[in-house]
């Protein structure tokens, strides 16, 4: 307000208001849920990786731990899921009090967690994984008027210059884990680069994709031989062995000895033995007509 040669003047300004507080809240929220899983309210896998993909470039040394639950199914198949979950939810809190600060646990899944060690060396890392198997082992899980022991088998494997990428450290963790399951569950596998063992176990994991291909576009193909008796004198009547193949590339016939054992490791026998079943008896349908 200003007053010249007695004629006031007037500057006059206009503000607006509005309450975002709803706004930032939803947005917030939001957030917070795409990066955090809706059971456990730990990160989630997305985010798991994201941070890992970042510790890989930081050209420091961490360390990833793959961990798997044993016996977890009992509980689903005894008490329903309504009890699975309430297990993953105490155990996550308990597992979150156990790491470092500033380390991240996620729930990558079912009954499956990740753990990044941030600037860690492999002797602190497999003291740190022990803790963590340690507690499980000694958690039980009370439900109604039974009571659960449950175990947990865990990978290791380290994130540093030698890695190659996101996919090879997590396959590389995720065979870890597998091998601490078939060395007797409830342990801790180190990877370590030309473990045989870990090689032969990623070669089968290889097999998942191709066999599952294969049982839905019939890539398989049946031999019969026939079976012979030595005496002349046995029981007349035709015999037969049925043989299964597996058609690759080029037509190429592939042997059950290279795929079967990853069949049957990772539950899809059932489905090649489905197959084998089915075409059986379309083939012997056909010729008895």
């Amino acid at each position: 307000f200003t007053r010249e040669e007695g004629v006031a003047n007037f500057d006059l300004y206009m503000c607006s208001i509005k309450d975002l507080s709803d706004e930032v809240s939803w947005s917030d929220q939001i957030q917070y849920q795409a990066k955090h899983d809706a059971l456990t309210g730990l990160i989630n896998r997305a985010e798991f990786e994201q941070a890992l993909a970042c510790a890989l470039k930081s050209h420091h040394s961490h360390i990833m731990l793959y961990l798997d639950l044993d016996q977890f199914k009992i509980v689903n198949d005894t008490c329903g899921h309504g009890a699975g979950d309430d297990l993953l939810r105490a155990l996550s809190d308990i597992l979150q009090a156990k790491i470092r600060d500033g380390d991240m646990l996620a729930r990558l899944g079912g009954d499956e967690f990740g753990v990044l060690l941030l600037n860690c060396n492999l002797e602190d890392a497999e003291r740190i994984a022990n803790t963590l198997r340690m507690t499980v082992s000694e958690f039980r899980f009370v439900w109604q008027d039974k009571i659960f022991e449950i175990g947990v088998s865990i990978g290791l494997v380290g994130v540093n210059q030698y890695s190659k990428d996101l996919t090879d450290v997590l396959s590389a963790a995720d065979v870890a884990c597998y091998s601490a399951k078939d060395a007797g569950r409830n342990r801790i596998h180190v990877y370590q680069q030309g473990d045989l063992e870990l090689q032969k176990r990623r070669g089968e994991m290889q097999w998942v994709n191709r066999l599952q291909k294969a049982v839905d576009d019939n890539a398989f193909c049946l031999h019969y031989q026939t079976i012979e008796p030595l005496q002349t004198s046995a029981p007349s009547g035709a015999h037969i062995e049925v043989l299964l193949r597996m058609v690759g590339s080029e037509g190429v016939f592939i042997l059950p000895g290279a795929f079967l054992p990853s069949a049957e490791r990772y539950d899809l026998i059932r489905s090649v033995d489905q197959w084998v079943v089915q075409h059986l008896f379309e083939r012997f349908g056909r010729l008895m007509r």
